[in-house]
């Protein structure tokens, strides 16, 4: 009995935490490889900045944010010249410059980072388009 309810307690574990995932499945429908970084809201006060996800030109994967629970709290940047428009929700938040990384505190003004505007998602898909 002891063995049934760990086994009960793992797999609800297992599906709680499977919950608090987002997908993001991007296309590069670009001539050049693209770098991307995310901003997303952990919970009530923290934010997580993460990056470089490097796709080549014409490359489709997802990527996939553990501690995200909800796509709409989630806002992208990538350096193939993404343009906001008007319509979009666009925020500031700081990016490593030359490396992959994974920031939950500010760092603002931080040597080897850079300002950037994200765009918030409004679905679970992205497309980077040629310019």
């Amino acid at each position: 009995m002891k063995k049934l309810m760990a086994a009960a307690l793992g797999a609800v574990l297992l599906i709680g935490s499977a919950q608090a995932a987002v997908r993001i499945d991007i296309k590069n429908d670009s001539t050049e490889d693209c770098s991307v970084a995310l901003n997303a809201r952990i919970d009530q006060t923290k934010w997580l900045t993460v990056g470089w996800y490097v796709f080549a030109a014409g490359e489709e994967a997802p990527i996939i944010l553990d501690e995200v629970e909800d796509v709409r709290a989630v806002y992208l940047y990538h350096d193939c010249n993404l343009r906001p428009t008007d319509n979009d929700e666009v925020k500031k938040a700081w990016v490593k410059t030359n490396r992959k990384f994974s920031d939950t505190i500010p760092m603002d003004g931080q040597t080897g980072y850079e300002e950037v505007t994200f765009v918030r998602l409004q679905n679970g898909r992205y497309t980077i388009s040629p310019f």
